[in-house]
């Protein structure tokens, strides 16, 4: 592994010599500045956000020699308006370390800042291979190693793990290799050892390299992934498959936070180290799941090729959906690994109607894609209690209007970087997973049966399922979505994503209990002809009042786990470009993302009855057969976090006439915010977010008025300890912070 440390003389050298450039007087931070003075990247292709902070229109620029970065579009020049993060891309670098400049203008306001991106060879000393596996019999082996260190100033450091030493000999580099001899192991046993080269001039550069010898007499039989899967026979099954090796690519690392789920053990216990104990392998179009027991026996990293031995790990089948994992890996397990690139992993390109099983723990790139909630970060949470939620689904949907979840850690790098999320449509590339979500859902009939059978409730966890597949991007460039909303297939008869009838400096929306959508935007909703939706609460046939509510979608960026501008944008913005987030409850929203409920970012109302709504009403004049399926965008949640009691079950339902209703879709529930003295697994610390299809109906498109309504079905409810086991309380309140009516181009 190679440390930061080893190229930041490099990179300080450097800053020197291309030191920010600033023209004209010190720039004002209200006017052009950036967040960093200059940026230092590691020589692994990758991308960085970089905030600006402007009160207008600005431009950026890459030279036109340093075509070995980019900005997200994939262009040498940007364009943007106010606080902004700007996308950059880069590549590898297998040279020495280089650099270039980033110039921002504002008017007569100009600025460089300058990139630094460090080098292979520049950073040192680097094996090519990570693990080799040597043959029982006396042998040669040689391993490539990269640095520009002289061979006079390399030492070799053998460290020996278990009883038996002095097997490796003659250590030597022989041009670009290093190479050594092995003793012939007679024993049955595999033995270990590392070796490691540092430079004597500088001990901060070195790499290290794990070697294993066989034992005698072993017969090490490579098998397909295919074939593996195959020896387990029956759902369930776990097996320890013996001398067998498989081979693959591994497709992701969590170098990036978002490579594998972290999970929790009870409402206040999560496991921490999973995400970096697992990692994906995939040989052609087929794949499984590795999880190691420790963090430091995974060494492997994205587009390896590696040689993995089953001995004493553990195959464990999964059933609808069908999957495959290896369980107990250690060190050991790696009998060779060497760094290869993306094109070891074959394209799969599939809309979301064509994804099955077999495509579960592969590379998948989902095309025409979007996420359709145009609000917030991705992962819009109450991160004081990020303890009982590590990942976050967002819905994602196409054309045809099928849909899924994108899988975001809190951990990733881009979940909350102060860009928000794209609004248009396209490709997103990742790991096909299955994975459960026990604050979006939950199966209190089967932990009814886990706890008879003996489990302690605490530690139920792993039911929520909320859909077959999942996609799990390994970097944000795996997010290929267009910036633009008008760069998408659906267009909107409506949307509400703030709460304001008080406000001047922000387009007020709501008069009377009455929410306008704000799409399309005009300068008065509340009192012009060009809105075509509202949404209102009803209590039977009498409307009832509605309040502004706070919400947790503060954009960011981080600095660790606190907010580091609690007065910026929670990326909510109305006609006039002006950001809802106009009153700071700074303390809390620095450690939160929390913004106050006087900003009506999310809207609540109380006395909940299962004949009590959520009601839209809007028209589809001008709309066809064509634009269909029209769809249905929300986000829920409920209760202050004091004590529950809020509907569970919630049913979508339509109406040409607001009278008679039809369901659509399935019954679904609403989270509760978690009491704080008494957390459950089923509760959440953020909105629910949903994209339900209204029916392939004809008759929908083309009528002055359509009803859409969102209602509690069923009188249950949460107690303090049961998920459903009481009835609705009318004095906790159900939240939305989020509403649109979408439909095809």
């Amino acid at each position: 592994m190679i440390a930061m440390k080893k190229y930041l003389y490099m990179a300080a050298a450097l800053l020197m010599a291309v030191a920010c450039n600033w023209k004209d007087e010190m720039v004002d931070p209200e006017e052009l500045g950036a967040q960093s003075k200059s940026i230092e990247l590691s020589c692994v292709a990758g991308s960085v956000t970089l905030g600006v902070y402007a009160d207008g229109d600005f431009s950026a620029a890459l030279p036109s020699d340093a075509a070995w970065i980019h900005f997200e579009n994939g262009g040498r020049s940007f364009s943007g308006k106010g606080d902004t993060g700007i996308i950059l891309s880069y590549d590898i670098n297998r040279g020495v370390a280089r650099s270039t400049v980033i110039s921002l203008r504002r008017g007569r306001k100009y600025l460089e800042i300058p990139v630094i991106q460090a080098g292979i060879l520049s950073a040192g000393i680097e094996f090519e291979d990570r693990n080799v596996t040597a043959s029982a019999d006396a042998s040669s082996c040689s391993i490539k190693i990269i640095t520009l260190c002289k061979d006079s100033d390399l030492s070799f450091e053998v460290s020996y793990k278990g009883e038996q030493s002095g097997w490796i000999d003659a250590i030597r580099k022989v041009n670009n290799f290093l190479s050594f001899d092995v003793i012939e192991n007679s024993g049955a046993e595999r033995r270990f050892a590392s070796i490691k080269a540092v430079s004597k001039s500088d001990p901060t550069l070195f790499d290290e390299v794990e070697i294993c010898q066989l034992g005698a007499g072993t017969a090490l039989e490579v098998i397909s992934l295919t074939q593996m899967k195959a020896l387990a026979t029956k759902d369930g099954d776990n097996l320890i498959l013996g001398s067998k090796v498989i081979e693959g690519t591994v497709i992701g690392d969590n170098l990036a936070g978002n490579g594998a789920p972290n999970i929790n053990l009870s409402p206040s216990l999560q496991d921490l180290t999973l995400a970096d104990r697992t990692v994906y392998i995939q040989d052609g179009q087929t794949g499984v799941k590795l999880v190691f027991d420790k963090i430091e026996d995974n060494t492997l990293r994205r587009y390896d090729r590696v040689r993995i031995l089953l001995d004493s790990l553990t195959l464990v089948r999964h059933s609808d959906p069908s999957f495959y994992e290896l369980r107990g890996a250690g060190s050991e397990a790696i009998l060779s690994s060497t760094a290869g690139d993306a094109f070891s992993v074959p394209e799969n390109k599939k809309t979301i109607g064509e994804l099955t099983d077999a495509d579960i723990n592969t590379w998948v790139t989902l095309t025409g894609v979007e996420i359709p909630i145009r609000k917030g970060p991705y992962f819009p949470i109450d991160t004081r209690h990020k303890h009982v939620i590590s990942r976050f689904p967002m819905p994602i949907r196409d054309a045809a209007g099928n849909s899924m979840h994108l899988v975001t850690n809190y951990s990733a790098e881009w979940q909350r970087d102060g860009t928000g999320m794209p609004e248009g449509a396209g490709d997103i590339s990742g790991i096909l997973v299955h994975e459960t979500f026990d604050n979006f859902g939950w199966d209190p009939v089967k932990a009814m049966q886990l706890e008879q059978s003996g489990r302690v409730a605490e530690y139920i966890t792993e039911l929520g399922e909320i859909g077959r597949y999942q996609i799990r991007p390994v970097r944000k460039e795996d997010i290929a979505l267009a910036r633009n909303f008008g760069d998408g297939f659906s267009d909107m008869i409506m949307e509400v994503r703030y709460y304001n009838k008080n406000y001047d400096n922000i387009v007020k929306n709501s008069v009377n209990n009455t929410i306008y959508s704000t799409y399309p935007a005009v300068e008065q909703p509340t009192s012009t002809g060009a809105v075509k939706g509202v949404l209102e609460v009803y209590s039977g046939s009498s409307k009832a009042s509605v309040g502004g509510y706070r919400d947790w979608t503060h954009l960011g960026p981080m600095i660790g786990d606190e907010i580091a501008d609690p007065a910026g944008g929670n990326g909510v913005y109305d006609y006039f470009g002006n950001s809802a987030h106009f009153d700071v409850a700074a303390s809390t929203t620095k450690i939160s993302g929390y913004i106050a409920d006087a900003n009506g970012s999310a809207w609540y109302c109380s006395s909940w009855t299962t004949s009590k709504c959520w009601r839209a009403q809007f028209s589809t004049e001008g709309l066809t057969a064509e634009n269909l399926p029209l769809s249905v965008q929300f986000g829920l949640l409920q209760g202050l976090g004091r004590t529950v009691g809020a509907p569970r079950y919630w049913v979508a339902e339509w109406s040409f006439t607001g009278s008679s209703w039809t369901q659509f879709g399935e019954e679904f529930t609403v989270p509760d915010f978690p009491i704080i003295s008494n957390r459950k697994i089923w509760q959440s610390p953020g909105p629910k977010y949903m994209t339900i299809n209204l029916p392939m109906n004809t008759n929908l498109v083309g009528k002055a008025n359509v009803y859409v309504r969102i209602r509690p079905s069923q009188d249950k409810a949460a107690t303090t300890n049961t998920y459903d086991g009481g009835s609705i309380d009318g004095t906790i309140v159900s939240q939305m912070n989020y509403f649109a009516i979408r439909y095809n181009k």
